[in-house]
C-alpha cells in the first residue's frame, strides 16, 4: 500500500475512518502486538484495516455494521462464496468426530480421489497446510529428482514466501532479498516471460532442475502471457529435459475444475494447488507424476527420498471442506457460472468507463476481474477485455499513480464494496443485483474522485 498517509490527504480517507471507529480502536490494539497490526502483507492498509465479523454467501459485515458486497472471497479460495452450506455441514460434521486424529483417516484418501479425477496430470497426491509449502516440496522433489541445484522462475510471478521462490517477486527482479543468504538466492533464476529467454536460459545452464509459473500470468493474471505462452513452456521444458511445475494455487478449480492446464491441454511434471482445494480452508497439495511423487515414499531409493512430515497435512475439517467443494466443483457448472459473472463486471465497467471518459479499464479472464483507473489505455473496448494494451510495469502495478488506486479501493469501501487490491475474485454466488451494486458504487466513486482532483 501507500505506507502511513495522513487523513488529510482526502475526504475519502476522513470517510472511510468516521464509517469504521470500532474498527480503529481494534487496529490501535492490534499494532502493540502485530507487526504493521495485521497478520498477511495483503491485509495491511492505511490508514488501517477493516475488521470483519461475519460473512455470507457474496456479503461480508464488518464490527461497525458495514455491509460489502465481496470480492476478496478469501484472497480467491471461496469460489462457492462464504459459508456455502454444504462446505459448511460437512465442516461441522466432521468437528464433532475429530479434528486431528494423529493418524490416518478416509477423508484424505476422497480427497486425493477427487483431485486426481479433476486434475489432468495428477498421477499422485501429497498434502501441505498451504500453498507456499506446496511449492516448496514441489522444488525439491524436483531437484532430487534431478539431481540438480537450480530453478527457474519467471519475473513478478508469486509462488509463496519461502526463500526458494521470494525473489523477484516485484520490480526491481535483480534486488536482493533480506533474510536470504546469496549462497540460496543464486540458486533460482529469474527470467521474463519471453520463451527466448527462458530458452536461452536452458541451454546455456544444465544444473536446472525445474521452472516454476503461474498459468494465468504473475499476480493470478494481472500480467496476462503471451497467446500460446503455456504449451511453449511445456516444449521447452521437455526439450531440455527441465522439470514443468504448474503453480495453479489460484487457478486450480477456477479457470475450470482441471485449472489452466485442462484448457491449455497440457500435463506439467508438478501442479502445486491450494485455496479450492480445501473449500476456504488451509491446505495445499503437490500432484503430478508417480514417479516423482513416489520419492517420498519409503519404498524409493533412500538417497533420493523426500522427507516430509506436517502436523496438520490433510487435516480432517480441511479434508472435509475440499471434498465436498470439488464434489461441487467436479458436478456442476459453478466454474462457468463464476466466469460468466465476471465477464459481466467486466464489460458493465467497461461501459462506464467509457460513457463517462474516465481513463482506465476492467480486464482478465475466469472468474477475476482487474481495475486499473488513470490510466490511458489504447485498445480500450466497450465490452469483455482479456489484455489491455499497456505494458507490463502499468498492468503490475495497476496504473502508474499508486496514490490513486489505493484511494479507488478505500472509496468502494466506503460504497460497500471490498475489492483485492484493486481486483476482483467473483464465485458462483455473486449475483445480478451484487454486480449493479458494484456498477452504482464505480460510478460514485469516479464522481467523487473527480471532484477531488484525482482524476
Amino acid at each position: 500500500m501507500m505506507g502511513h498517509l495522513t487523513r488529510e490527504l482526502s475526504a475519502v480517507v476522513d470517510r472511510y475512518i468516521q464509517q469504521r471507529p470500532r474498527s480503529a480502536e481494534i487496529y490501535q490494539r492490534a499494532v502493540e502486538d502485530l507487526p504493521d497490526g495485521v497478520t498477511h502483507d495483503k491485509r495491511f492498509m492505511t490508514p488501517f484495516p477493516t475488521y470483519i465479523q461475519r460473512a455470507k454467501g457474496s456479503r461480508k459485515w464488518d464490527v461497525d455494521g458495514n455491509e460489502y458486497v465481496d470480492y476478496v472471497m478469501g484472497h480467491g479460495a471461496l469460489l462457492l462464496g462464504h459459508c456455502h452450506p454444504e462446505v459448511t455441514q460437512a465442516v461441522v460434521e466432521q468437528v464433532q468426530k475429530f479434528t486431528h486424529p494423529g493418524g490416518s483417516h478416509e477423508l484424505e484418501v476422497e480427497w486425493a480421489e477427487l483431485v486426481k479425477s479433476l486434475i489432468p496430470s495428477a498421477e499422485k497426491v501429497r498434502f501441505t497446510s498451504s500453498g507456499t509449502e506446496a511449492t516448496h516440496m514441489a522444488i525439491r522433489l524436483a531437484r532430487a529428482y534431478t539431481g540438480r541445484k537450480k530453478i527457474v522462475k519467471l519475473e513478478g510471478h508469486f509462488h509463496g514466501w519461502h526463500d526458494g521462490v521470494a525473489k523477484a517477486q516485484t520490480p526491481p527482479y535483480d534486488r536482493k532479498t533480506p533474510g536470504i543468504p546469496d549462497e540460496i538466492s543464486e540458486l533460482t533464476l529469474v527470467s521474463p516471460a519471453k520463451l527466448e529467454s527462458i530458452e536461452k536460459i536452458f541451454s546455456s545452464d544444465r544444473d536446472i532442475a525445474a521452472i516454476i509459473f503461474e498459468p494465468s500470468g504473475a499476480s493470478y493474471g494481472t500480467v496476462p502471457l503471451p497467446e500460446g505462452f503455456v504449451q511453449g513452456l511445456k516444449d521447452l521444458s521437455d526439450r531440455y529435459g527441465v522439470l514443468l511445475i504448474c503453480d495453479e494455487v489460484v487457478t486450480g478449480f477456477r479457470w475450470s475444475p482441471g485449472g489452466v492446464q485442462a484448457l491449455a491441454g497440457i500435463k506439467p511434471d508438478l501442479t502445486t494447488l491450494a485455496k479450492i482445494l480445501a473449500g476456504g480452508f488451509p491446505g495445499g497439495a503437490v500432484a503430478g507424476r508417480a514417479d516423482i511423487l513416489d520419492l517420498i515414499s519409503h519404498a524409493s531409493d533412500p538417497a533420493k527420498r523426500i522427507v516430509h512430515q506436517g502436523t496438520f497435512n490433510a487435516n480432517p475439517v480441511s479434508a472435509a471442506a475440499g471434498v465436498e467443494c470439488l464434489k461441487i466443483v467436479g458436478s456442476s457448472d459453478v466454474c462457468q457460472q463464476a466466469a460468466s459473472k465476471a465477464a459481466v463486471l467486466r464489460s458493465r465497467l467497461n461501459e462506464k468507463f467509457e460513457d463517462l471518459q474516465i481513463p482506465g479499464c476492467a480486464y482478465g479472464e475466469s472468474s477475476i476481474c482487474h481495475i486499473i483507473i488513470g490510466e490511458e489505455v489504447p485498445n480500450r473496448v466497450r465490452g469483455d477485455l482479456q489484455r489491455p494494451d499497456l505494458p507490463e510495469d502499468v498492468l503490475r502495478t495497476k496504473g502508474t499513480n499508486q496514490q490513486l488506486m489505493w484511494l479507488f479501493d478505500l472509496a468502494m469501501m466506503n460504497e460497500g464494496v471490498d475489492l483485492f487490491s484493486g481486483s476482483a475474485f467473483v464465485s458462483s454466488y455473486h449475483t445480478d443485483e451484487d454486480i449493479d451494486l458494484t456498477i452504482d458504487a464505480f460510478v460514485k466513486v469516479v464522481s467523487e474522485l473527480k471532484n477531488e482532483g484525482y482524476l
